[in-house]
C-alpha cells in the first residue's frame, strides 16, 4: 500500500516549528507563549487530519452515523504535548504494515508522536496499554498475555520496551 498520497504539506510546517519544551515555556512571555501553542494546534489538526484518513485504509472509524462500532477513534482533542492519540478498539490496527505506515506519516512531523492505546470494548478490565510511534523508535507497551494468540507475537522493528504514558524525552 502506498501512503505517498497521504503525505505533503504538513512536513514543510512542522519542519518550521520548533517544539515547546518546559523550559521554554518558563522563559517566553504569555503572547509568545499562545503564539508558539497555536503554532503547534495547526500542526496537530493536520496530523491529525492524516492519521484519520491513512488509518481508513486499514479499519473503519468509529464515529460512523448508523454503523456499528468501528475500529479506532483519532483523539480530536490537544493536549499541547506533540502527539495525537488513536483509541485502538481492533487488534488488526496493531499489525505491522499499520504501524509502519503511521512510523512513515510521523517522520514528516518532527519531534511528533503517534500513541495507539489499546481499548477494546468487553475487556475494560484490561490494564492501559499501547504503542507511542516516533520517526526513529516504537515505545512498545502492549501487554500481549491479553491478546489472542495471533497477535501475542506481534514485533516491531526499532521498538524498545516503554511505558507509553511516559510522554517525553525533549
Amino acid at each position: 500500500m502506498a501512503c505517498a498520497g497521504y503525505l505533503g504539506a504538513g512536513e514543510a510546517v512542522a519542519a518550521m516549528i520548533k517544539l515547546m519544551t518546559r523550559d521554554d515555556m518558563e522563559t517566553m512571555s504569555p503572547d509568545e507563549y499562545d503564539r508558539r501553542q497555536s503554532e503547534q494546534y495547526e500542526v496537530f489538526k493536520d496530523l491529525e487530519a492524516r492519521v484519520d484518513k491513512l488509518l481508513e485504509h486499514f479499519g473503519r472509524p468509529d464515529y460512523l452515523p448508523g454503523q456499528p462500532y468501528g475500529d479506532y477513534q483519532v483523539h480530536g482533542d490537544y493536549s499541547e504535548y506533540p502527539q495525537v492519540v488513536v483509541f485502538v478498539e481492533n487488534l488488526k490496527l496493531l499489525q505491522v504494515p499499520v504501524v509502519d505506515a503511521l512510523q512513515q506519516l510521523v517522520k514528516e512531523f518532527p519531534g511528533w508522536q503517534i500513541d495507539l492505546m489499546v481499548t477494546l470494548r468487553g475487556h475494560e478490565d484490561w490494564p492501559n496499554m499501547g504503542i507511542s510511534i516516533r520517526a526513529d523508535e516504537i515505545v512498545d507497551d502492549l501487554q500481549r498475555q491479553y491478546f489472542p494468540p495471533e497477535y501475542q507475537k506481534l514485533a516491531y522493528e526499532h521498538s524498545r520496551q516503554g511505558n507509553v504514558l511516559d510522554r517525553w524525552r525533549v
